[in-house]
């Protein structure tokens, strides 16, 4: 549902709730599960005089729907495409976002979400949403970080499987060790991997010289740079 559909469906559904009590009731739960979802936005309404146009309260201030963030209003599309068909599929409940059962499929999960969005949409959808089981895709670490490894199935050449671990993960691990990949570029990897070697070899001056242009490139607090740095150090060899 896109914005300009909402808008169209939120006026129609606000000019017969008089005369329709379900209208009232989808609209009451759409309201309830909006504040659900997204965390300090208040009352979704249509301006008096205008046909589809939404707005939205955020932290007291209102704001055109149009004008949030892709992330937002993907967010909001999906609380009130999912509101309302469950309240088409079940309307004798009082509040069908929090009372109805379904299973819902969602492609690509994380789409147009900031990485800090994708840590808690699993979460908020399953808080808004109790009665539903969710089944979604996702290519995200920052998705699967959030999710139990039973509960994730990976689906590869040799076939499909489950990891052993995947919640509460850094994104990092849930790059290599769940989705095997590499979680550096393959340069910065091969420059890392050519210190250690160096290191191990004994050639101290060389590796002291990696390790300067890995600081340079990388940032001193990068997390290897200090691995490396330090192990010089500990051999006494640092600079």
């Amino acid at each position: 549902m896109s914005v300009v559909e909402l808008g169209v469906w939120f006026r129609a559904m606000h000019s017969i709730r008089r005369e329709a009590p379900a209208a009232e009731k989808t609209m009451a739960a759409l309201q309830h599960a909006v504040s659900r979802m997204l965390p300090g936005y208040g009352e979704l309404r249509v301006p008096a005089g205008q046909k589809a146009n939404l707005v939205i309260d955020r932290d007291g201030t209102r704001l055109p729907v149009a004008s949030l963030s892709d992330g937002e209003r993907a967010c909001l599309a999906i609380v009130a495409d999912l509101t309302r068909r469950l309240a088409l599929a079940n309307p004798s409940l009082e509040n069908p976002a929090r009372e109805a059962e379904a299973v819902v499929l969602i492609d690509e999960v994380e789409l147009h979400l900031h990485p800090g969005w994708q840590r808690r949409i699993l979460k908020r959808l399953v808080d808004t949403f109790p009665g539903c089981q969710f089944i979604v895709t996702t290519h995200s670490p920052q998705v699967i970080g959030e999710v139990k490894g039973g509960h994730i199935h990976l689906m590869t050449e040799e076939g499909v499987f489950s990891p052993p671990q995947s919640y509460g993960l850094d994104s990092n691990r849930v790059l290599e060790e769940v989705m095997e990949v590499g979680a550096r570029t393959e340069s910065v990897k091969k420059r890392l991997d050519e210190a250690a070697e160096r290191i191990d070899r004994e050639d101290y001056d060389a590796a002291r010289e990696s390790v300067e242009k890995l600081r340079r490139m990388l940032g001193e607090n990068d997390a290897d740079v200090v691995r490396l740095g330090g192990l010089l150090e500990f051999l006494g060899e640092g600079p």
